[in-house]
């Protein structure tokens, strides 16, 4: 009993800001920002959370029946709001009737994945025929304009799949998480409370924070890992994969793993270059933008992997229907 992908969609915000852009503002030039991410330019949301995933979701769902969705899970850790959900907002948005559960997972940039395998579990334990999973992050709001060795890196966006019920299709999913000891990777809650019986020290600082050469250890090596545990458990090699749709954190990083993995570096996709690092929206807005462009015929074979903040990491092997 699995799961096939009925559609994919994906959404990137109008306002284009290339690394000359960036010269403008901070001590960088283009040079130094392609030769350590591969990243030329990203998109910056001016909206919300919310509007990007509803966007993406309407453009896997242009030709689906919206009664037909059992569920909807959104995987950010960039929400508008703590209530209600980014998946609420959408269900209200799209007008779906049914009372259908939504909700929203926070796993970092492994948000996707982490969704993706709650959808298939769904699926699979037979709650669920048909899921829409979203994958949406708006990094630019908690970015450090001052900080050129975080804010170089990301760009807002988002993607989606529906998936439904298929018994003979191939695909299987697994998630892990590490404790982060170094806290390499830490975004604080926007808000902080007052209370007049309670003294604390508030956070003042609300900004992401990465320490860039322990975050590019772990990428490697959870990339290698949830690549190789989906074939290893699928009795696969990395040979019998057509493609490789990989978190799009730096360019770097996704050629060490593919030279790590002895795989043809021409398997891992890599929009990169265009969108930067878009975090639980880029898995989907990569897979939408090759299925757009045609690059996957029925009966490939697509791994997709992520890692992220927490940390996480995850990987879906997935047959193309």
């Amino acid at each position: 009993m699995s799961l096939k992908i009925v559609s994919t969609g994906s959404y990137y915000p109008k306002h284009k800001v290339s690394n000359f852009d960036l010269e403008k503002i901070m001590d960088t030039n283009d040079a130094w920002i392609q030769k350590r991410t591969g990243i030329e330019t990203r998109y910056y949301e001016d909206t919300s959370t919310s509007h990007m995933a509803l966007h993406t979701a309407k453009d896997a769902l242009k030709d689906i029946d919206l009664e037909s969705i059992d569920c909807i899970v959104v995987g950010t850790y960039t929400p508008d709001d703590l209530i209600p959900t980014v998946a609420n907002t959408v269900r209200k948005e799209l007008g779906i009737k049914k009372n259908i559960p939504a909700f929203d997972i926070n796993a970092a940039c492994s948000g996707f994945i982490f969704a993706f395998h709650t959808a298939r579990a769904f699926i699979k334990s037979k709650i669920y025929k048909r899921v829409l999973v979203i994958g949406v992050d708006f990094n630019s709001r908690i970015m450090d304009f001052t900080d050129r060795k975080t804010s170089i890196l990301f760009g807002d966006g988002a993607g989606c799949v529906l998936v439904e019920y298929d018994k003979d299709n191939l695909c299987d999913s697994y998630i892990h998480s590490v404790s982060d000891i170094q806290n390499s990777l830490t975004a604080p809650s926007s808000s902080d409370f007052s209370n007049p019986f309670v003294e604390r020290d508030t956070k003042k600082d609300p900004y992401f924070k990465m320490e860039g050469q322990a975050v590019f250890r772990f990428a490697v090596d959870a990339m290698n890992k949830g690549i190789n545990e989906v074939l290893k458990k699928n009795d696969l090699k990395l040979d019998d994969i057509d493609y490789v749709i990989s978190h799009q954190a730096n360019q770097r990083i996704m050629e060490t793993s593919a030279r790590m993995l002895k795989g043809d570096p021409n398997k891992f996709l890599s929009n990169i270059k265009e969108y930067g690092n878009t975090s639980s929206g880029s898995v989907p807005l990569l897979l939408d933008e090759a299925n757009k462009k045609g690059y996957f015929k029925p009966g490939m074979k697509l791994i997709l992997v992520a890692f992220g903040g927490g940390l996480s990491y995850g990987s879906v092997l997935i047959q193309w229907t």
